[in-house]
């Protein structure tokens, strides 16, 4: 997607800029052979042919040139150029020499004609923008389009060319651009290394200052990252819209210290009145979590501030900084702050069914556009990545190339157990081992996709890739520097959701492109085969048990839904007259083994003690459901065979078959009648299918 002017730095004046040591240092940074005037495919370094265009094996049957002509530019252009054209190669750019030349051309004819320009930024992007419409007039042409495309290649100049001129720490500019200026503090691996952040949307001076110092230092200590630092830009923006409705006096927002209360009150009032403009929320008001953690940004803000106002007044040169006072600390009254709500959603763990929906049609991510796919196999390696491991998405997306650690041994049966382990980025949580045991078809996708982004570098011109990622960003980034974007991936499960349109249990909609849920379903599956908390927690990759007991309460909700399902049955085949929640709670705090029987539960109070041995299916506190009926019918058989058996014996000893009042056939027959009436009262009200609980085989089983 092309970057628009909104996102570059519309405050800083370009006209100062040039100095003419930096453009000579900038020369003399090049290696010799990047030093030139005019590249030909002779005199270019290799990794300048490799990155051009028209040097790919597709491109080379037109027969195009691969050269590129700076010579009748003043040498102070051709300086800039010539260190342009390195840094797109550094960065992985490709370069189309076509369009090089022709902004050279017309470049060459602006200054012809204006002979005082000796840098390209001495002007603005507006400026040029009004010599080039000029020239093609001269020449008879109305060429928007034309200008667009110089304007297009010259934009990319102009990032790279303002961080090298630019006098100062980096951090004072009002767009940071990580792939233009090293100097910004990333992590080894992270997520949105490619994003710019423009403070130039804080248009009150003293805000856009003071937001600099505050995230800078954030981000050089690592109490941000780059990652998080747009969100606080983003709450910072609600202060800004404030300040544009109702002003303020400065950092301290009023002189009177009585008028900054209710100053803040109006802000908290402005959130709670907003009503989102755009997407799927539209018209509804501002979500109470986005407005809370837009107060709690603001508050951290000032409280950073007032702690280093010192240093703030003297590095940004503003003294009002000196008037932030304790009282600047505690922004809002505790009513006026939205409470703190962390509602789980109730469709974050995928049936068995649902999963194998989802896998089946996940091929339409990888068929080409002309077989009616997406032509994007990234996307499906990736998905059958999160389904299988249960890793985050950005721990999917940033796996190194070669991410595989083979065991001398594997573990379990040879087609299913484990073979490898899998090294994964940590961007959220750091544990000491960032591995996971994996399995045939893990370690398949993984060389399957290892396989397709070497063949997808060397397309791009990368004879002897060595990428760093195992999925490959394919914009600018020629080197396989850059992931996969969690952003890209995201879309195109948002784009495989309505076209598979599956629905769960309850028939609402499965959003594919929510990706934690299968990290949820693989932790609930863990639990639920009888996994230790433990191990799943090292599985995870938790720091704490608490992370890992979040799975476990989905669990619970799991086991009790699934307990309530069943109508309750007595022994004597009528549905027990107790609340079936009530029932539930007893079992739960009692939690003693002998209450829970094969075939069914005991409802004697714990301090009573059964005198009645195995009669259970006679006895009044004896209580099952249909999740025991296989048991039941089972037991039914089994006392059946075991009474004709009985009657042979008898009869074959004393010469007659017993009769129904013989003590130990009468107790059998009891037995009978109770099963039956029970397995014909839970036939009566079972549901067609259910789930068995927390701690039994996983997976769906038919009420028969």
């Amino acid at each position: 997607m092309p970057r628009t002017s909104a996102q570059r730095d519309q405050q800083l004046d370009l006209h100062g800029l040039y100095s003419e040591t930096r453009n000579e240092s900038l020369w003399h940074s090049l290696p010799e052979n990047g030093r030139q005037r005019h590249f030909t495919r002779r005199s270019m370094p290799p990794q300048y042919a490799e990155a051009i265009l028209e040097n790919r094996p597709g491109a080379r049957a037109s027969e195009k040139s691969i050269a590129i002509n700076f010579r009748d530019l003043p040498l102070s252009i051709v300086r800039e150029l010539a260190w342009c054209l390195h840094e797109h190669v550094r960065v992985g750019r490709t370069i189309h020499a076509e369009e090089w030349n022709r902004l050279s051309a017309i470049i060459e004819a602006v200054v012809a004609s204006e002979p005082a320009i000796h840098s390209l930024v001495q002007r603005t992007e507006a400026e040029w923008a009004a010599s080039f419409h000029a020239h093609y007039a001269g020449q008879g042409v109305i060429a928007p389009g034309k200008v667009e495309l110089r304007l297009r290649c010259l934009r990319k100049l102009l990032d790279h060319l303002v961080v090298a001129y630019h006098d100062g720490e980096w951090w004072e500019l009002d767009v940071w651009n990580p792939l233009c200026d090293p100097r910004i503090p990333l992590r080894a691996h992270e997520p949105s290394g490619r994003s710019v952040t423009n403070l130039g949307h804080l248009t009150a001076p003293w805000l856009r200052a003071g937001a600099k110092f505050w995230l800078k230092t954030y981000l050089e200590t690592g109490a941000y990252t780059w990652t998080s630092l747009k969100s606080r830009l983003d709450q910072l923006k609600w202060l800004q819209r404030h300040i544009d409705i109702h002003g303020a006096a400065g950092p301290h927002i009023a002189e009177d210290a009585d008028a900054i209360r209710p100053w803040f009150s109006s802000f908290a009032a402005f959130l709670r009145g907003h009503r989102v403009e755009s997407g799927p929320t539209a018209g509804q008001p501002l979500g109470a979590q986005q407005r809370r953690t837009t107060m709690s940004t603001i508050e951290t803000f000032y409280r950073f501030m007032f702690d280093n106002r010192v240093e703030a007044a003297r590095t940004l040169n503003d003294q009002r900084w000196l008037q932030v006072g304790l009282h600047h600390c505690v922004l809002f009254r505790p009513d006026e702050r939205p409470r703190f709500t962390n509602r789980s959603s109730t469709d974050r763990v995928l049936s068995d069914e649902v999963v194998q929906q989802i896998a089946a049609g996940a091929n339409l991510l990888g068929l080409s556009t002309d077989e009616g796919g997406m032509g994007d196999e990234q996307a499906l390696r990736a998905l059958l990545l999160l389904i299988r491991t249960g890793r985050r998405i950005n721990e999917v997306l940033m796996l190194d190339f070669d991410p595989l650690e083979t065991l001398q041994t594997p573990l379990g049966d040879s087609d299913t157990g484990f073979v490898a382990r899998l090294r994964y980025q940590q961007t959220k949580v750091y544990t000491a081992n960032p591995s996971i045991l994996a399995d045939a078809e893990v370690v398949a996708l993984v060389k399957a996709q290892q396989a397709w982004c070497i063949g997808y570098l060397r397309g791009v011109g990368n004879s002897e890739p060595t990428p760093k990622y195992l999925f490959v960003k394919t914009h600018v980034n020629r080197l396989g520097s850059h992931p996969y974007s969690a952003a890209t991936l995201h879309a195109r499960l948002g784009v495989l959701t309505n076209r598979l349109d599956i629905r769960d249990a309850n028939g609402r909609p499965v959003e594919i492109s929510k990706t934690h849920t299968f990290r949820h379903t693989k932790a609930t599956n863990l639990l639920n085969a009888g996994v230790p908390l433990h191990v799943v927690m090292r599985f995870l990759g938790h720091q704490s048990v608490n992370m890992t007991a979040y799975y476990a309460k989905t669990l619970e909700r799991t086991a009790e839904r699934e307990f309530l399902r069943y109508q309750k049955v007595t022994a004597d085949g009528k549905l027990l007259d107790v609340d079936p929640r009530d029932l539930y709670d007893m079992l739960e705090l009692d939690r003693r083994a002998d209450r829970i029987l094969p075939n069914g539960v005991c409802l004697l109070p714990p301090r009573q003690v059964c005198t009645k041995g195995n009669a259970c299916l006679t006895c009044t506190e004896f209580v099952t459901d249909g999740s025991f009926r296989p048991e039941l019918e089972d037991q039914l058989n089994r006392t059946e065979a075991l009474i004709e058996q009985r009657q042979v014996t008898f009869e074959a000893r004393h010469g007659q078959r017993m009769e129904d009042r013989n003590v130990w056939l009468a107790g059998r027959l009891k037995e009978v009648v109770a099963l039956r009436q029970i397995i014909t009262t839970i036939d009566e009200v079972a549901p067609s299918s259910a789930v068995r609980g927390a701690g039994t085989d996983a997976g769906q089983k038919a009420a028969t």
